[in-house]
């Protein structure tokens, strides 16, 4: 099954979610509150974006919103990659694949944050398994 992902984050708020739809027929799939309770009120409301078209409709809120539509590789490799730490490979594609979808998806958007929090602190930088075993994508930075 095709899926296409969008993040979704306030900018007054921070909240951040992640949807997901059905590319076969644009109807939601899957979603996760990675952060936030925003999400509360959409769901009194009757806003919540229950089909691609609904979410593509969201992006005239520019000015409270920012949509991202995100990439659709989540596999290991891509995240070996983006990661660039290359030690342990192994251990680190067994612990990685035993994330769920969603816990990929936040592995990826929780890296930037990590990198820059890494440059400022001066701290180095786990191996891939250690980060990944000890769900350090679900730290603040």
């Amino acid at each position: 099954m095709e899926l296409t992902t969008y993040k979704v984050t306030f900018k007054e708020t921070a909240d951040e979610w992640i949807f997901q739809y059905r590319k076969e027929d644009g109807f939601i799939y899957q979603f996760t509150n990675l952060k936030g309770t925003r999400i509360a009120s959409l769901l009194a409301k009757n806003q919540f974006p229950q089909t691609a078209v609904m979410m593509e409709e969201w992006r005239k809120f520019k000015g409270i919103i920012n949509i991202e539509l995100m990439l659709e590789d989540y596999s290991f490799e891509a995240f070996w990659d983006k990661y660039g730490l290359k030690h342990n490979k192994v251990k680190s594609e067994k612990a990685f694949n035993k994330l769920k979808l969603v816990e990929k998806i936040m592995c990826f958007s929780a890296l930037p944050k990590y990198e820059a929090f890494l440059a400022r602190t001066g701290q180095a930088k786990a191996q891939v398994v250690t980060w990944v075993n000890q769900r350090r994508f679900e730290d603040e930075y």
